[in-house]
């Protein structure tokens, strides 16, 4: 059986529409990975902002407490300075 030039067609049609489907399944898992990739990144960016977030009302938190402990120590240091000033003053009656 002789082979014409339309059955060699056929065939490189038949072969090239094989390989562009076998492209296609590879492009389409390519996308897919891409994808949830994608989304995993869109995750971490969303944690991100979350941890930022979180991080400065800790700073807020943190500054808030300094200031507390600084109105505590200026009233402490106030006390005893009004003590170290009554204790050299000396008492009527004595």
């Amino acid at each position: 059986m002789a082979t014409t030039p339309d059955t060699d067609e056929t065939k490189v049609a038949s072969h090239t529409l094989a390989y562009l489907r076998s492209l296609d399944r590879k492009l389409d898992l390519v996308v897919d990975v891409l994808q949830r990739h994608g989304e995993r990144l869109g995750r971490v960016e969303r944690d991100l902002g979350e941890i930022r977030r979180d991080i400065s009302e800790a700073k807020g938190d943190i500054a808030l407490l300094d200031s507390k402990v600084m109105t505590t120590q200026s009233e402490i240091l106030a006390i005893l300075h009004r003590l170290d000033r009554e204790a050299d003053q000396p008492k009527p009656g004595a």
